[in-house]
């Protein structure tokens, strides 16, 4: 009997999980739109309630029983794998979506390139690097962190973004800085948490959403400092307000940390010191 009772409740939290995935495709009065999704933003777009793994799930077993439809689009990276609803079969439909498909690709091609990647990890690294300034710590170590007083990690090709010194308690850190959309894998926060036992210093992980980890985080003695949103530089406005309009990212264009963030990390250095 326990049973089929446990099995009854996965069931329904299955189920869940795919209206909820549904509702994605439809709008506030529940009408069909005709919206292409790609699987990483589905993801992102439910990444409060659910783990990737149980989106791709659930996704798969919606187009195994019809009621998403989906089609693969070439990018540079490799193949995009974009969702819709099956209501729509007509040639006029297709037409759009065959339109929308490669629209969307085309700004997954330019939010994804390295030219942008590599300004939104060099931004969010200078405004963390300030903050940490200002919280009295002094910088360093300030990129490609693999030694650390005469000890050197040698375990992996990992390093670490940003070593700093609390000036007031000699407080060490060893900063992991992350502007991205997507969860970083547990395997990498592991592997950032050894090294900064390796040099004996305080692991703090530094981004957009790493909230699956923040309980093995805590429990290795770190900190996750969460801004919720990626952040890009000022300058790119409109493309950040093209992205979240198109994607529903949670992305903001700004030159300053988050306000809660700032509060959040000065609470923790004040608790901990």
């Amino acid at each position: 009997m326990r049973k089929i009772k446990f099995l009854s409740k996965v069931s329904l939290y299955l189920r869940e999980i795919e209206t909820k995935i549904l509702t994605i495709f439809h709008d506030s009065s529940h009408r069909p739109k005709i919206t292409p999704r790609h699987e990483g933003a589905i993801a992102v777009m439910l990444e409060n309630y659910y783990t990737s793994s149980q989106i791709q799930n659930s996704l798969n077993k919606l187009e195994k029983t019809g009621k998403l439809f989906s089609v693969k689009y070439p990018i540079t990276k490799g193949m995009v794998k974009f969702y819709f609803l099956v209501d729509f079969k007509d040639e006029a439909f297709q037409t759009k979506i065959e339109k929308k498909v490669k629209s969307y690709a085309l700004w997954i091609e330019k939010y994804s390139s390295k030219t942008v990647t590599d300004v939104l990890g060099n931004h969010l690294h200078e405004l963390v690097k300030k903050e940490l300034e200002l919280q009295n710590f002094e910088i360093l170590v300030s990129k490609d962190a693999k030694e650390f007083n005469g000890n050197y990690w040698t375990e992996s090709k990992h390093s670490l973004d940003i070593i700093a010194r609390h000036i007031p308690t000699n407080l060490i850190v060893g900063v992991e800085v992350k502007n991205r959309l997507y969860l970083t894998s547990i395997k990498e926060i592991k592997t950032k948490i050894c090294m900064c036992n390796h040099f004996g210093i305080l692991p703090i992980f530094a981004g957009r959403w790493m909230e699956p980890h923040r309980k093995f985080i805590e429990s290795n003695n770190g900190f996750l400092w969460q801004f919720k949103h990626q952040i890009y530089p000022s300058e790119y406005t409109n493309f950040v307000d093209i992205i979240k309009k198109r994607f529903k990212f949670p992305v903001i264009a700004s030159n300053k940390l988050p306000y809660f963030a700032k509060k959040e990390f000065t609470e923790f250095i004040t608790k901990i010191c």
